[in-house]
């Protein structure tokens, strides 16, 4: 059995198709369907949104120049420092499983962008002095050890 196919308007066969064209073009050929950046910075923002009816730590990973690439959100109690900390460890650790290939390792920086950041720091166990992510966090959230962190709120 000889089978022979034909892609996108590719040269026609030889072969009656009762006058079916030989290649269709796809709809969607030659559209972007992921998201793209000109930025090299690559960050990991997270913050409490509120306007739901349960508080959310929401974690996005998101360029330089405003394009966000994965995003990932937990229910807490932003009241208690430990269930906050292990909220924003999870989200983060979801926004960063929603990378598609190796873009975790370029990540550039975390960013925790809510009022009680500093008392997160030391439940994850990260230096309040020099905060970066540490090797236990690494294996957790799947970002290099040593990316800085920073506190914006």
């Amino acid at each position: 059995m000889d089978l022979k196919f034909s892609f996108g308007g590719a040269s026609p066969d030889h072969h009656d198709h009762g006058g079916a064209p030989s290649g269709i073009p796809l709809p969607f050929a030659g559209s972007a369907t992921a998201p793209v950046s000109t930025s090299g910075e690559l960050d990991v923002v997270v913050r409490i949104d509120n306007s739901a009816d349960a508080p959310l730590v929401v974690a996005e990973v998101i360029t330089g120049d405003g394009v966000t690439y994965a995003r990932g959100d937990v229910s807490v109690d932003p009241t208690d420092a430990a269930a906050l900390a292990k909220a924003t460890r999870s989200a983060i650790s979801r926004a960063v499983a929603g990378l598609e290939g190796p873009l975790a390792e370029s990540i550039t920086a975390v960013e925790l962008s809510f009022q009680t950041a500093a008392e997160v720091l030391p439940i994850l166990g990260i230096d309040t002095e020099s905060p970066v992510v540490t090797e236990a966090l690494q294996a957790r959230l799947g970002i290099n050890t040593g990316t800085p962190i920073r506190l914006t709120a």
